[in-house]
């Protein structure tokens, strides 16, 4: 066994060493208060300077936005439990083997510049019209702005699946005249 290894095992735990939360778990042992704590949140594992962490601070270590992603935590025995961005999360707690991120619960989008919400993970342009309460919903189509600003246009295909992301995506209505510009 390596010596880094050595120091992360729950009967080779130094004041000042990195507390291996898994292991911990594993061991059936709680896990002292000590200075740095390892933790898997995803499929990569991360180091925190403390023992009192936030559901915000788990995400942003691991390189995801809050507002694009759920977190869980996995205790043993049990199934998973949600953590909000600003609960506190004690890693010194026994029982926790690891955390992981899932997309969203609710997708926030706008359409011509008012916020919009869904739990659905893809709409079509018709109903993200009528969810906005364009009216009548035949006399309008769908234009996506991208974040570069670039546009797609759904006047042609209504119906065609759009996948919602995050963060946001930005939508305008566009009137149809009754007579076509060329």
């Amino acid at each position: 066994m390596s010596k880094i290894n050595e120091k992360m095992t729950p009967d080779a735990q130094g004041a000042d060493d990195v507390v291996d939360v898994e292991a911990y778990t594993k061991a059936d042992k709680k896990p002292p208060i000590g200075k740095k704590y390892k933790v898997k949140i995803g499929d990569e594992t991360f180091v925190f300077d403390h023992h009192l962490v936030t559901g915000k601070e788990l995400l942003v270590k691991a390189g995801k936005t809050p507002e694009c992603y759920s977190l869980y935590q996995k205790l043993k025995g049990c199934d998973f439990e949600k953590i909000s961005p600003a609960e506190s999360v004690d890693l010194s707690k026994p029982g926790i083997e690891h955390f992981v991120m899932k997309d969203p619960e609710v997708f926030h989008y706008t359409v011509d510049g008012e916020p919009e919400t869904t739990d659905e993970k893809s709409l079509t342009a018709l109903q993200i019209l009528e969810a906005a309460g364009v009216s009548p919903v035949s006399d309008y189509y769908l234009v996506l702005v991208n974040a570069d600003g670039s546009q797609e246009s759904y006047k042609d295909k209504p119906n065609a699946p759009i996948v919602m992301k995050c963060p946001g995506l930005k939508f305008i209505s566009v009137y149809k005249s009754a007579t076509e510009v060329a």
